[in-house]
């Protein structure tokens, strides 16, 4: 299985706690510990679109987003089982999680500054386009780190470390099974 991640802040703490290891820097900073593989993105559709193309490129594996979403429950994780790209209103639907709240989220180009009634990222919906096209499983986490104010979201590791026991738990059941292509 192959985590991606926008940001190393996002990343960190998983990172630490699988013991990961970098393995490349270019294109994309790549940690792996033999088992699972972990790649820093960067931020928005584009590097996302690239960063999991190069990966399934390399290897055919199951994707699994993990990162910060805007939305109105700041700080809780959630599965997302609906992803809606905004530009072009296409709708991809994933399986639902039976442990953890379900919660539909778009992606957008830019931090949005109105509540929607999505969570709402800059790269899930590319992940999942990307995934699909080389007929990869994906799933997605995310933690909603501000309440639609980019200006004052929590930049740091905390939202992640609150849900790492979770987090590390359905990476476990998602290397597990398989999940929706």
């Amino acid at each position: 299985m192959h985590i991606i991640c926008a940001t190393k802040t996002e990343a960190l703490p998983i990172i630490e706690a699988l013991d990961l290891k970098l393995a490349t820097h270019k294109p994309f900073s790549t940690y792996q510990n033999g088992i699972i593989a972990l790649t820093i993105s960067g931020i928005g559709m584009i590097n996302a679109a690239v960063a999991t193309s190069h990966i399934l490129t390399i290897k055919n594996e199951k994707i699994l987003n993990i990162g910060y979403a805007a939305g109105m429950e700041l700080g809780e994780l959630f599965h997302i089982h609906k992803v809606i790209e905004s530009c072009s209103n296409r709708v991809f639907h994933l399986l639902r999680s039976e442990t953890l709240p379900n919660m539909a989220c778009t992606t957008y180009p830019l931090p949005q500054t109105k509540p929607t009634k999505t969570l709402a990222d800059m790269e899930a919906a590319a992940i999942v386009q990307a995934a699909k096209i080389f007929k990869a499983p994906v799933a997605i986490l995310k933690v909603v780190s501000d309440r639609f104010d980019p200006n004052n979201f929590i930049k740091d590791t905390s939202l992640i470390e609150k849900h790492l026991d979770v987090i590390l738990s359905q990476i476990e059941l998602q290397s597990a099974q398989n999940f929706q292509r």
